[in-house]
């Protein structure tokens, strides 16, 4: 590509980025993508996202180029398949991303999120599941610049804990879905976040494999939840069958349309 490029430029041909980029499909430039990032910069949002599509897809977005593929009218970037760390995150400055997916991105800790978040104010879904190197800290800042937030995801995230639940109570209104599962959470962070601001809008709430919930918690939620469709708590061995009764009668009087546990 570089080569016919030249030979046209030597030849006095102009060739702005409409014909150039008609002689090679958007597969083969995202194929060879790090070789042409002054050329990719220049490109118009929709090639971009076109672009990016192909690169996400195939896992070959970094920190390196990703620079070069990003514009301010971004909406969704699904960076699950990729290999990026902090440093990617750092360079993401885009007001108007909705959904940002980071499913395993295992080099991603809190000091990137931090920032990420500080300039994508607009975030709707973020989706952080075994991000391991997330904390309260980043969940903190996410819920203080992300207040439109709707679905948060951190799945796996072990050292997530209470601190979190109660930084989203107090500055996210609108979340309906939160997923916990794998988390340090207690009874006092999960009482927090159904008697905070999201109490009315909640629809489903994920809390399997936590460890330190007790009875308490399903009863905080049942109680200052009216509009939950789903509530998952498997694996939670404190929780036990003394809910049985009050379980049954909430049930029958709920429009909840799943609810999955374990009885200890």
């Amino acid at each position: 590509m570089r080569v016919f490029r030249e030979k046209l430029q030597f030849s006095n041909i102009y060739t702005p980025w409409r014909i150039w980029f008609s002689f090679f499909c958007a597969g083969c430039v995202a194929t060879s993508a790090d070789y042409f990032l002054d050329d990719i910069k220049n490109l118009p949002e929709g090639i971009k996202d076109k672009l990016m599509q192909i690169m996400t897809a195939r896992g070959t977005v970094t920190d390196f180029n990703i620079s070069q593929l990003l514009h301010p009218g971004i909406q969704l970037l699904d960076l699950q398949c990729c290999q990026v760390s902090d440093l990617a995150l750092q360079q993401i400055c885009c007001p108007r991303l909705k959904t940002l997916l980071l499913d395993g991105c295992q080099r991603i800790t809190s000091e990137g999120v931090i920032t990420l978040v500080s300039s994508c104010p607009s975030l709707q879904k973020f989706i952080l599941e075994n991000c391991v190197g997330v904390t309260d800290e980043a969940v903190r800042a996410l819920a203080h610049n992300c207040r439109d937030l709707e679905v948060l995801c951190l799945r796996g995230c072990s050292t997530i804990g209470d601190g979190a639940l109660l930084a989203l109570a107090e500055n996210c209104r609108l979340l309906h879905t939160v997923l916990l599962s794998g988390t340090q959470v207690t009874d006092v962070g999960i009482t927090g976040l159904v008697t905070g601001l999201c109490s009315n809008t909640l629809h489903e709430l994920q809390v399997a494999r936590c460890p330190n919930l007790t009875d308490a918690t399903v009863t905080a939620v049942f109680k200052n939840c009216p509009k939950l469709k789903r509530f998952v708590f498997t694996d939670c061995p404190h929780i036990t069958d003394r809910l049985w009764v009050p379980l049954e009668d909430f049930l029958g009087r709920s429009k909840i349309q799943d609810v999955t546990w374990t009885v200890y």
